[in-house]
Protein backbone atom coordinates (compact mmCIF):
# COMPACT_ATOMS: atom_id res chain seq x y z
CA UNK A 1 0.00 0.00 0.00
CA UNK A 2 2.84 2.34 0.66
CA UNK A 3 4.29 1.31 -2.46
CA UNK A 4 1.06 2.63 -4.34
CA UNK A 5 1.09 5.74 -2.97
CA UNK A 6 4.92 6.54 -3.58
CA UNK A 7 4.07 5.46 -7.24
CA UNK A 8 1.42 7.65 -7.50
CA UNK A 9 3.32 10.88 -6.21
CA UNK A 10 6.01 10.14 -8.41
CA UNK A 11 3.64 10.06 -11.38
CA UNK A 12 2.03 13.07 -10.09
CA UNK A 13 4.97 14.83 -9.79
CA UNK A 14 6.17 13.45 -13.23
CA UNK A 15 2.87 15.01 -14.92
CA UNK A 16 2.92 17.86 -13.16
CA UNK A 17 6.47 19.17 -14.53
CA UNK A 18 5.72 17.47 -18.52
CA UNK A 19 2.57 20.52 -17.96
CA UNK A 20 4.61 23.02 -16.61
CA UNK A 21 7.36 22.55 -19.60
CA UNK A 22 4.28 22.44 -22.30
CA UNK A 23 2.48 25.82 -20.76
CA UNK A 24 6.06 27.23 -20.47
CA UNK A 25 7.18 26.41 -24.18
CA UNK A 26 3.83 27.65 -25.62
CA UNK A 27 4.10 30.54 -23.45
CA UNK A 28 7.28 31.26 -24.45
CA UNK A 29 6.35 30.45 -28.33
CA UNK A 30 3.87 32.96 -28.57
CA UNK A 31 5.75 35.78 -27.03
CA UNK A 32 8.41 34.98 -29.80
CA UNK A 33 5.83 35.05 -32.69
CA UNK A 34 4.37 38.53 -31.01
CA UNK A 35 8.01 39.90 -31.26
CA UNK A 36 8.69 39.11 -34.14
CA UNK A 37 5.21 40.55 -35.48
CA UNK A 38 6.50 44.06 -33.70
CA UNK A 39 10.13 43.62 -35.43
CA UNK A 40 8.20 43.08 -38.90
CA UNK A 41 5.84 46.12 -38.33
CA UNK A 42 9.26 48.54 -36.85
CA UNK A 43 11.07 47.61 -39.73
CA UNK A 44 8.34 48.57 -42.26
CA UNK A 45 7.42 51.63 -40.48
CA UNK A 46 11.41 52.63 -40.75
CA UNK A 47 11.64 52.02 -44.30
CA UNK A 48 8.40 52.88 -45.49
CA UNK A 49 8.52 55.82 -47.77
CA UNK A 50 7.43 58.99 -45.83
CA UNK A 51 4.60 60.99 -46.91
CA UNK A 52 5.74 63.49 -50.00
CA UNK A 53 2.84 65.11 -50.72
CA UNK A 54 0.92 67.86 -48.08
CA UNK A 55 -2.06 68.73 -48.54
CA UNK A 56 -2.49 71.92 -47.63
CA UNK A 57 -5.98 73.81 -47.27
CA UNK A 58 -6.56 76.56 -49.63
CA UNK A 59 -7.25 79.95 -48.60
CA UNK A 60 -10.67 81.98 -48.43
CA UNK A 61 -9.68 84.82 -50.83
CA UNK A 62 -10.43 88.10 -49.27
CA UNK A 63 -13.27 90.27 -50.83
CA UNK A 64 -12.44 93.20 -53.21
CA UNK A 65 -12.51 96.70 -52.21
CA UNK A 66 -14.71 99.11 -52.90
CA UNK A 67 -13.59 101.75 -54.78
CA UNK A 68 -15.90 104.58 -53.30
CA UNK A 69 -16.86 105.61 -50.19
CA UNK A 70 -18.88 103.33 -47.63
CA UNK A 71 -23.01 103.58 -48.87
CA UNK A 72 -25.04 105.25 -46.05
CA UNK A 73 -26.86 101.77 -45.77
CA UNK A 74 -23.48 99.96 -44.99
CA UNK A 75 -22.99 102.73 -42.47
CA UNK A 76 -26.41 102.05 -40.75
CA UNK A 77 -25.74 98.38 -41.23
CA UNK A 78 -22.56 98.83 -39.24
Amino acid sequence: MMMDVQIARQVLAIWAIVLSTIIWFVRDERRLESERVLVRAARYYAHAPKRRQIIRPESIPLPKPRPGAIRHTDRIYF
